[in-house]
């Protein structure tokens, strides 16, 4: 076992309730804002990270140390398995502010110059090391410098977002449809390792698919329904690529099923989906302006997880439910929350994703009856 350390997205405890989902017997040694550490096997890479869609790059830690002995130490290890020609590296700080990276690279740079070693860091303008920045590293190595309390640990980066393939999947599928709502791939990752299940998933308000893919890529067979059969079809397109674009082996079954009647006679372990949104909104309402939109998904979700209850399914369920932003601040589906509660469904799990300029977000309960 070693001690990895992983940078979290733009949600801090949607990225935390992923990893205490996807890996549900291992503890945080610790917590900070922008990161977390684990101790995980050994053999912790790229491809498990891939199956992450919360977290934007992972380190394993190589050393636990003071301010002061943060530049020899990286030094060495930088080093260590260094030949000749010019050492490239990046440095990224996290729990620090960014500002301290001019001390640590200039500090790098004139001991390296002290050891005869020609060294070129990639950090542009002492910013850290993007995703993007990441991959022009040339063979040299990132480290992570993640500060808590008086603590500092180093980390050599060893997994960051595969950023190409995301935008492959969200952008160069063959069906895309705005009007039904565009869930991130990184989202639908996050939500299916929420589920914390290994086995077959269903998605009864599958759209386009993305869900769907995302948990093929990830490894589960998939179900996947929806009322709209023109967008049903659509869905199906985007499997048939993903498949020839992702060399996908997974089982998926598509059918069209009005998600508020009886469950459908399948076998699935999980229930995840993101459903309808309500109606793009154009600018900031007031609350009222919403009544209607409220009252019908309430309704929609409410005859939903009634059919859940008559099917007596004990397995988790992961939704993301929309949200609002008014003019009085935020609004919520809370009438329907508070129904199926009533009906015996236990609320796990209760948090946001949203961007800042979004009229509409993402709430994300995770129910169990």
């Amino acid at each position: 076992m070693s001690t990895y350390i992983f940078i979290l997205g733009k949600e801090p405890e949607l990225s935390k309730a992923e990893l205490a989902a996807r890996y549900p017997t291992l503890k945080f040694l610790s917590e900070a804002s922008e990161f977390v550490m684990m101790k995980l096997s050994d053999d912790f890479n790229q491809q498990e990270f891939n199956h992450l869609g919360g977290q934007i790059k992972a380190g394993k830690v190589f050393a636990k140390t003071n301010k002061k002995e943060l530049i020899s130490l990286i030094a060495d290890y930088l080093l260590a398995d260094h030949d000749s020609g010019k050492l490239n590296y990046g440095l990224s700080v996290h729990g620090w502010p960014e500002k301290n990276l001019r001390f640590l690279l200039l500090g790098l740079k004139k001991e390296f110059k002290t050891r005869g070693v020609s060294s070129r860091f990639a950090n542009q303008a002492f910013k850290n090391i993007s995703t993007a920045q990441h991959k022009g590293l040339a063979g040299g190595l990132e480290i992570l410098v993640c500060k808590e309390l008086s603590d500092f640990y180093l980390a050599e980066v060893v997994a960051v977002q595969d950023i190409d393939s995301y935008s492959k999947r969200d952008y160069k599928k063959p069906f895309r449809d705005m009007k039904v709502g565009m869930l991130p791939p990184k989202l639908a990752q996050i939500m299916i390792n929420l589920t914390g299940s290994d086995g077959v998933i269903w998605d009864p308000f599958c759209g386009g698919g993305t869900l769907i893919m995302e948990g093929l890529l990830m490894g589960h067979d998939m179900i996947g329904s929806d009322i709209n059969e023109k967008i049903l079809k659509g869905a199906k397109q985007n499997v048939e690529w993903l498949k020839k674009e992702f060399d996908v082996k997974g089982k998926v079954d598509l059918f069209a099923h009005d998600a508020t009647r009886m469950v459908p006679d399948k076998s699935f372990d999980a229930v995840c989906f993101e459903g309808y949104l309500g109606p793009p909104q154009g600018q900031l309402k007031p609350k009222k302006e919403l009544a209607d939109v409220l009252g019908e998904l309430t309704k929609l979700y409410y005859l939903f997880f009634d059919s859940l209850k008559t099917a007596d399914f004990k397995g988790p369920i992961v939704i993301g439910l929309p949200f609002f932003r008014v003019k009085e601040g935020e609004i919520f589906l809370n009438e329907m929350i508070h129904g199926v509660r009533l009906m015996g469904f236990k609320k796990e799990l209760d948090l946001k994703y949203a961007r800042q300029d979004q009229l509409v977000g993402r709430h994300i309960l995770r129910f169990r009856l």
